[in-house]
């Protein structure tokens, strides 16, 4: 534990160098301690690679440390957590990365280090295959027996779409803001973000009063991939801004998985760029992101497997029957039911995600083993 003092002068640090974690946590290994960095003459600050000399004038200021004064207090008026980067409760994973930031503000009782950790992102226009794609391999996931904290950015989209999916599931949750945590970006999903608070939490790097801007955005998506183990990419334009999050993900070791989609489809670029680069794994179901994160699958998953059939479609289960007693090609399965071939590939990729059914290098499809 640190004292109160220390945890003041960290803010103030983070208030003047919000852009630059990795600046303020070298200037706190160098000196000892944040509170020692201000006792420093503004000439030797500026000294240190990426202190300016306007940048230490500012460090050196007299209203610095009474507006940190002031955002620690609002910190504990609003019950909001001050996570410092030397708090047991500061998520491990991030701490590894370079950039981190030397604090977090947190809404909500949940455990940042969690066993597992998966960020989840994607467009914000995504299309309503992708959504239900993102549901149902996090469903997937529940279903197999895994408990894994899903992390995303509360954007419209893959993004909300992962958050709700989680809730639904009840697996834990944690959306990291391009805002201050007073400021919910979009604000259509303030409710969203309650939910979030009740059973997981709201987090920013940012202090209060701090809007969206198109810097933040890319300062939000390196905490998404430094928080976990692995982050999916579920759909992505050719230069969204999933991409970054994967690239920062890369840049910290961690996995990337991508799940690929129709040459055609532009919401499918990006991710089928990253599969056909090696900067992704390829997944198509629960089981594949488990498997490519070296998750065992309890016991009780094949039981909670099973009793996904009562929630089936009609047409759904028919296919799946087809399935257990014939298997075979696309082509195959369309002579015998004659179902229309796009409908019949999109049943295909559902029953696939959902790990019902599993499709072999040579295209034919059978039920898991």
């Amino acid at each position: 534990m640190i004292c109160a003092e220390e945890e003041l002068a960290i803010c103030a640090l983070n208030l003047c160098l919000r852009y630059q974690g990795g600046t303020a946590r070298q200037l706190i290994d160098y000196y000892g301690n944040a509170r020692a960095v201000f006792e420093q003459p503004a000439s030797g600050l500026s000294g240190h690679r990426g202190i300016s000399s306007a940048m230490a004038e500012k460090l050196k200021s007299p209203g610095l440390m009474d507006e940190a004064r002031s955002e620690y207090e609002w910190t504990r008026s609003k019950r909001i957590r001050l996570v410092t980067v030397f708090n047991e409760q500061y998520p491990q994973r991030l701490k590894e990365c370079p950039d981190a930031p030397v604090v977090l503000y947190v809404v909500g009782d949940l455990d940042l280090n969690h066993s597992s950790v998966l960020s989840v992102v994607g467009t914000r226009s995504a299309t309503p295959y992708g959504r239900s794609l993102c549901a149902d391999l996090i469903a997937g996931l529940a279903q197999l027996g895994f408990n894994p904290l899903i992390v995303s950015g509360l954007a419209y989209g893959i993004d909300a779409t992962a958050h709700k999916s989680a809730l639904d599931n009840e697996l834990p949750t944690v959306a990291v803001l391009p805002t201050g945590v007073d400021e919910i970006y979009p604000a259509a999903h303030r409710n969203l973000a309650k939910e979030i608070t009740a059973r997981g939490a709201v987090l920013s790097e940012f202090p209060s009063k701090t809007v969206s801007n198109k810097h933040n955005f890319l300062q939000r998506n390196r905490i998404i991939a430094g928080l976990s183990d692995a982050t999916l990419v579920v759909e992505s334009k050719e230069n969204g801004g999933a991409l970054i999050t994967a690239h920062f993900a890369a840049g910290y070791s961690r996995d990337v998985l991508a799940v690929p989609g129709r040459p055609s489809d532009a919401c499918s670029k990006g991710c089928n760029r990253l599969i056909s680069t090696n900067k992704a794994a390829l997944v198509t179901s629960a089981r594949d992101i488990a498997d490519a994160l070296g998750w065992e699958i309890p016991g009780s998953g094949r039981i909670q497997q099973e009793s996904l059939f009562d929630s089936l479609s009609e047409m759904e289960k028919t296919l799946l029957a087809d399935i257990k007693e014939n298997g075979g090609s696309i082509d195959e399965i369309f002579r015998r039911l004659e179902i229309q071939l796009p409908l019949l590939s999109s049943l295909l990729t559902q029953l696939e995600v959902r790990d019902l059914i599993r499709c072999l290098p040579n295209k034919e499809y059978i039920l898991p083993i």
